[in-house]
């Protein structure tokens, strides 16, 4: 004897998908809210109930938020709007950027450590970072002479 399919499906509490998901109720509660999560069914008390494939979109909203989504772009996504292969270029694309940025900033470090002129001061080291981040076509920001047009 079969039993009857909502009787086969694990059927669980907002606190339990949240325990099965690694995620707070609160989090849930707010995918709720932006659209990316609905409850499958409520109970006669007004408590959202999900089923295996709520458990089943939490895990894609959490391995697209790993990789770096905001929720408006996975509700994107998920609704259609935006294919994912255009969404994983794009974060592809930022992904190059961070990197050359850390690449510079490590370049960066790297040169004040073992400069001879590392005995930079807390002070200097705005200044000496200023002066490193300048590219070679830009000339050097002078101070400003303050004029008696600025005092007034």
């Amino acid at each position: 004897m079969t039993r009857p399919t909502t009787l086969r499906r694990r059927w669980r509490r907002i606190g339990e998908l949240a325990e099965a998901t690694g995620v707070t109720v609160r989090t849930l509660r707010h995918y709720e809210e932006t659209g990316l999560l609905a409850a499958s069914q409520r109970t006669d008390g007004g408590h959202r109930m999900y089923d295996r494939e709520s458990v089943r979109r939490v895990c894609h909203i959490l391995a697209l938020r790993e990789l770096g989504f905001s929720l408006q772009e996975i509700r994107q996504t998920v609704e259609g709007k935006t294919s994912l292969p255009a969404l994983l270029n794009e974060q592809l694309e930022r992904a190059e950027r961070q990197v050359t940025r850390a690449t510079v900033l490590r370049d960066r470090l790297r040169d004040i450590a073992m400069n001879s002129e590392a005995n930079v001061s807390v002070d200097e080291l705005p200044e000496r970072l200023d002066a490193m981040t300048r590219p070679d076509n830009c000339p050097q920001s002078r101070p400003r002479n303050r004029t008696d047009d600025d005092n007034k």
